[in-house]
């Protein structure tokens, strides 16, 4: 996904939020050490918090505002908004990534490693 161009605006909420200096996000996200998408979710975050307070409008109004201001389909916005993130799993012995089913059948146990300890 392309990456998001932060405004003066932007970087200002983005310290408000973090608590991090205006001049420090701006020399992190010119050496793209700044997480993009999670800087972009917590100023649409932000936004919207802010304007559910100020306004009492209707949340689709407020997102569909949002979107209008950064130029992007509602959808997108209500990605960054409202997305749950799937928590990663990780196999207790040799700690390669695993499924969520492989991790509840197996007790936080990949199969190979299930394999490996049958013994016949």
């Amino acid at each position: 996904m392309k990456r998001f161009q932060f405004s003066n605006d932007e970087y200002q909420k983005l310290s408000t939020i973090t608590g991090i200096a205006m001049m420090d996000l701006q020399k992190l996200d010119a050496q793209g050490l700044l997480a993009n998408e999670v800087a972009v979710k917590l100023v649409f975050e932000y936004e919207y918090q802010l304007q559910q307070k100020e306004n009492k409008v209707l949340p689709k109004l407020v997102i569909r505002a949002i979107a209008r201001k950064y130029g992007l389909p509602v959808a997108r916005v209500k990605k960054y908004l409202f997305a749950k993130e799937s928590p990663i799993y990780y196999c207790e012995k040799c700690r390669q990534e695993i499924s969520s089913l492989e991790f509840r059948r197996n007790n936080g146990i990949c199969d190979q490693c299930v394999v490996e300890s049958i013994t016949l």
